[in-house]
């Protein structure tokens, strides 16, 4: 098993009120933001918004993998979906990190074969080969990283490391670092790690982390605030943060609004985008979005980065960017 990988100690320093008061940053070494996409076609607009603000590392997402056909005759276990359709080269003044959305299901799919590195092996090489074809159609830069992106819980932890590990050990031979993200509600198994039947602890296997500040709440609560991002939800996730489990950490924030709509009794019935709000009738809509003095609170409260760390915004889209001052962005990009 793969099991070394560089862990840097990150210095846990929170505030001890939850109040406005301001503590020093070290300010990030590079600036980034997420293409979300399915259709990778930057406007001028957008291109000239990164120019600006001096963004210099581009994360943009490649494909899903999903689970597979079991009907099918391959009886594939994970296959690729919502892969991204170049309209544009992606640009060579800058870094560009491929992200992989990988869900639960498709771990799950694997978890029925936990303790055996086949699958994992199989598939981590089959990622990795298409992220390197993907990449050296559409992009002439040097690939120095490759992220995933997981929802993983407890009961999907194991196989999914294992299957990053496998991927990591691939990466490396190219000399490419692995990342991952971190949601907040994963940061209880980062500090408490699961111990197999062989006493060995499921560490994170990333070279990198990334701790999204977003997504934070309960989207289908119709009495939640603001699902995006609410520093309130925040706080209880800050307080159980307490372990050196961590390679060293990014950080994203979330610029974008959606909007939930609820039937009259109260109950879910979608989710809608930015467009879809202006354009479609909806029942009762919730309009959610990264507000500034959540993100400000939630950057104040974080510990102290080190001084590599990247800051990167959520998402590359001109209908959500623009409704953020010039002075916000850079505001969360100083941090």
């Amino acid at each position: 098993m793969y099991k070394t990988f560089i862990i840097a100690t990150i210095s846990l320093v929170f505030l001890c009120s939850c109040g406005g008061d301001d503590k020093p940053q070290t300010p990030p070494t590079h600036r980034g933001v997420y293409h979300w996409k399915t259709t990778y076609n930057p406007t001028a607009w957008e291109k000239l918004w990164m120019k600006n603000h001096n963004v210099d590392r581009l994360y943009i997402k490649l494909f899903d993998v999903e689970v597979g056909n079991k009907a099918s005759e391959t009886d594939w276990k994970m296959v690729p979906a919502a892969t991204t359709v170049f309209k544009q080269k992606l640009p060579k003044d800058m870094e560009v990190i491929p992200v992989i959305y990988i869900t639960v299901d498709a771990i799950r799919a694997l978890d029925a074969d936990a303790w055996s590195w086949g699958d994992k092996e199989r598939y981590a090489k089959l990622i990795v080969k298409r992220i390197d074809d993907m990449m050296a159609e559409h992009y002439e830069g040097t690939i120095r990283e490759v992220q995933l992106d997981c929802d993983w819980t407890q009961q999907t932890e194991h196989a999914y490391f294992m299957l990053a590990r496998q991927m990591r050990g691939l990466l490396h031979k190219q000399g490419i670092t692995l990342s991952g993200t971190l949601r907040f509600h994963q940061l209880r198994e980062v500090q408490f790690p699961s111990t197999n039947d062989w006493g060995e602890t499921d560490s994170i296997p990333f070279d990198r982390s990334l701790l999204m500040c977003y997504n934070t709440g309960r989207l289908q609560d119709h009495n939640t605030k603001n699902s995006i991002l609410d520093f309130d939800d925040v706080k209880p996730y800050l307080k159980q943060y307490h372990s050196d489990n961590l390679p060293r950490t990014d950080v994203a924030y979330p610029v974008y609004t959606w909007g939930v709509d609820f039937d009259d009794e109260g109950n879910f019935v979608r989710l809608v985008n930015s467009q879809q709000i202006i354009e479609e009738k909806c029942h009762n809509l919730r309009v959610e979005t990264g507000e500034p003095r959540e993100i400000r609170k939630t950057q104040r409260a974080l510990p102290i980065l080190d001084s590599t760390h990247t800051t990167i915004l959520y998402h590359l889209d001109s209908l959500n960017l623009s409704r953020y001052s010039y002075e916000d962005i850079e505001e969360f990009y100083s941090r």
